[in-house]
């Protein structure tokens, strides 16, 4: 066993960050502010002569992971300084700027205080192995010190949890001296300020808390300047997606690599280091490439989607179309996915699988809710076997559908025919409507057998149900992943 000493960085609530987002903007800024703190403190390790071993350091800043190894004594207390300075860099710059581009008097100083001490938890652990600098994080996790934020006055519009950020946040009234009125009009005074400084960025009818504010600006080019960022750190530009005001239908996407830890486990020894340095370089840089990927308009040749982030085997994106004339649709986004395996995941030239999550999502379901539904899409391949899709339809109610199906048998929905030869999923959804309203799938799988044989010819041989369905202990049968499928489909071509 190396005697060589490890350092294993990590900080939280990375998903509780990236869920507090209403809007793509809100999303996008909150994924580039971890990757940025993330990156500074892999470029902080080399003033303690501590090699980094993962992330690789490539010539981006979006898609950085948080979990971060060093080889070498990287202090944790030097560490955790590093950090929580970077983090109160980016709010002094945005504090600065709004108080000497918004002229007002302002109390809210200690407030941005607060938030820079306390929006996060640093946890850092050293051992003689890799695998031992990581249990030592697990363990320093379960120490947990967190305090929370007291705050006085109106809430976020976004949150609802959280204190509108305006000048006077943090204003000593006596309770019974406060006008409310007047509050609520300054308020909306400032915003409407912001907003004629910012543009789209920030609508003039918004309330935000501070981080949520932060993430709006970190999208903004004075901002960057002031943060001294080079063209290669900055966000991307991106289009915001209005999808209940275009009634737009959008299809998300969440997935990682499967069994990454059994991979390098499998390579480690006294080469655990190396194996992890390499494996890191060559998923960053296909996450670097991944949008190059996106399915594009066919006339425009842009893309349609955007991926929000890409770090390591961890992705997430959405995929929709810029032109609301040439919609996107759901048959689309599979027909991508179909493709997907072996012309955007294999790129890597890692032997490992990867599963995925993929949401349909109706114009009206809350960002939040959507995110959740790709996290639950994303556990639903994995717990089925991994090496898989998971395909979610979510509609305005709240409801949804979900089929999981191996990428080796996702082909099955193209070769789809009607009894007329075509493609229309309304013959199939009809059958199966009338054929449960007369109960004949209960209890037999035949019937469904039958359906599939007739809608989707050859394909019933060419099934294989020990690798199709989940484990023994599931409810999960031939029939209801076929009822399933028969939904999804139709829904997707809807």
């Amino acid at each position: 066993m190396s005697t060589a000493l490890y350092t294993a960085l990590t900080f939280a609530p990375v998903q509780g960050f990236i869920e507090r987002s209403r809007k793509l903007r809100d999303l996008y800024g909150s994924s580039f502010i971890l990757s940025y703190l993330s990156r500074s403190l892999c470029e902080a390790g080399a003033e303690y002569d501590c090699e980094l071993i993962s992330p690789a350091l490539l010539d981006i800043t979006q898609g950085t992971p948080n979990q971060i190894i060093f080889r070498g004594h990287f202090p944790l207390d030097q560490a955790r300084n590093h950090f929580v300075k970077q983090w109160k860099q980016i709010l002094r710059v945005c504090r600065e700027w709004l108080e000497l581009t918004i002229p007002a008097t302002y109390t809210w100083k200690r407030d941005w205080e607060l938030w820079g001490s306390h929006a996060w938890e640093f946890f850092g652990g050293q051992g003689a192995t890799i695998t031992a600098a990581r249990q030592a994080v697990n363990n320093a996790k379960r120490c947990r010190d967190w305090t929370g934020i007291n705050w006085s006055g109106e809430s976020s519009t976004l949150s609802g949890t959280d204190a509108i950020a305006w000048p006077g946040l943090g204003r000593q009234i006596p309770q019974q001296q406060r006008n409310l009125s007047a509050e609520k009009t300054e308020i909306q005074d400032f915003y409407g300020q912001l907003h004629e400084k910012v543009g789209a960025l920030i609508d003039p009818n918004e309330e935000l808390s501070i981080p949520e504010l932060v993430k709006r600006l970190i999208n903004f080019e004075p901002i960057a300047k002031n943060l001294n960022l080079k063209a290669s750190d900055r966000p991307a530009p991106f289009r915001e997606i209005n999808r209940f005001e275009e009634n737009l239908w959008t299809g998300w996407f969440q997935g990682d690599g499967d069994r990454i830890g059994e991979h390098l486990q499998r390579m480690g020894g006294t080469e655990e280091a190396q194996a992890l340095k390499n494996f890191s370089q060559a998923m960053l840089r296909w996450g670097k490439t991944l949008s190059t990927h996106l399915p594009r308009n066919p006339t425009t040749g842009a893309a349609n989607g955007l991926v929000i982030f890409a770090g390591g085997d961890d992705f997430l994106g959405v995929l929709y179309s810029h032109d609301p004339g040439q919609a996107l649709t759901g048959a689309d986004c599979i027909r991508w996915f179909q493709d997907f395996p072996k012309q955007v995941w294999a790129t890597h030239q890692q032997p490992i699988t990867v599963s995925v999550g993929f949401v349909w999502a109706a114009p009206g379901v809350p960002q939040r809710d959507v995110l959740q539904h790709c996290r639950e899409a994303e556990q639903a391949a994995k717990t089925w076997g991994r090496d898989r899709l998971a395909i979610r339809i979510l509609f305005n109610s709240g409801t949804h559908l979900e089929w999981v199906c191996p990428w080796s048998f996702l082909g099955i929905l193209k070769d789809y025919r009607d009894r007329t030869g075509g493609q229309n999923w309304n013959h199939l959804f009809r059958d199966v409507a009338q054929l449960k309203a007369r109960h004949a799938f209960e209890n037999n799988h035949e019937v469904a057998l039958a359906l599939l044989e007739l809608y989707f010819p050859g394909w019933q041989s060419r099934l294989d149900w020990d690798k199709i369905l989940p484990p023994r202990e599931s409810k999960a049968s031939k029939t209801q992943w076929i009822l399933d499928m028969a939904a999804v489909g139709f829904h997707l071509s809807a």
